[in-house]
């Protein structure tokens, strides 16, 4: 990977967003998949479609090369511990407060860098996006009501952008999506683009979950004041979104990597 990045990592009042494409030719495929361990490569390989597989293959090269940059390590050198609830993190020691997370969808990837918690999640628009169905499984009771009133061309679009301010969160928390998604409310309509704004309320129950791990570390973590989210618009036919602990500021040090 082109070395020329330019970023600085070690302020806990940044994060880094990296933007880039999951396209690749055979020979850039073959060298994305030399930086990948046993257990990426067989996870990969239990894809059953090429495509989705490639994706896969790309996009945990790109994070490779990003956090070896970090830490001063090649690529194939970085080693990943999961949490509780799935949430990959480094498990070099020196690299204690390096933290990362990744979102795709498509043939777009995100990845961001900060030195404190975060969350980030991508979702293409798709025409045949059952938001219906979606909405059930993700509105509080309180977002619900707002939501009803929205005309129904505009409450398909906001359900999905619900959803990725919801995974974002979440995923900034540590937290799986599957009990979590109805816990956490946002105003309705969300903001614009590129607004920051915070989540109207989190539920005590997530409470439970991030004491589960053992530690009291968290437990600010459901005071809805802690988060700073913004949606973004930076990719095309995509809606995304960052979560960011409040008082950290978001930077784009490079919205296109250079070839693999």
């Amino acid at each position: 990977m082109n070395s020329s990045l330019s970023y600085d990592l070690s302020s806990k009042r940044e994060a880094q967003l990296f933007a880039f494409s999951l396209a690749a030719s055979e020979p850039q495929l073959a060298e994305a998949e030399r930086v990948l361990n046993a257990e990426e490569l067989a996870r990969a390989n239990r894809f059953v479609h090429a495509d989705v597989r490639r994706r896969f293959i790309v996009c945990r090269s790109r994070l490779r090369h990003l956090l070896a940059r970090e830490l001063g390590i090649s690529a194939a050198q970085v080693e990943f511990r999961y949490e509780q609830w799935g949430k990959p993190q480094l498990r070099q020691s020196v690299a204690a407060d390096l933290q990362f997370n990744v979102s795709h969808s498509g043939d777009w990837g995100l990845i961001v860098l900060a030195r404190v918690a975060v969350g980030v999640d991508l979702e293409l628009l798709n025409d045949r996006f059952e938001y219906r169905g979606i909405a059930t499984q993700i509105l509080s009771s309180r977002e619900r009501t707002a939501w009803e009133r929205l005309p129904p061309a505009v409450q398909a679009n906001e359900t999905l952008r619900l959803w990725v301010c919801k995974e974002a969160l979440l995923k900034a928390m540590g937290l799986g999506i599957a009990e979590g998604l109805q816990q956490v409310s946002f105003p309705i309509p969300l903001p614009s683009h590129g607004e920051a704004f915070s989540p109207e309320s989190i539920s005590g129950v997530l409470q439970m979950r991030l004491e589960d791990d053992g530690t009291c570390a968290r437990n600010h973590w459901i005071d809805s004041r802690a988060w700073r989210l913004q949606l973004l618009d930076m990719l095309p036919n995509c809606h995304m979104a960052v979560c960011l602990p409040a008082g950290v500021q978001l930077v784009y040090p490079n919205l296109n990597f250079p070839p693999i």
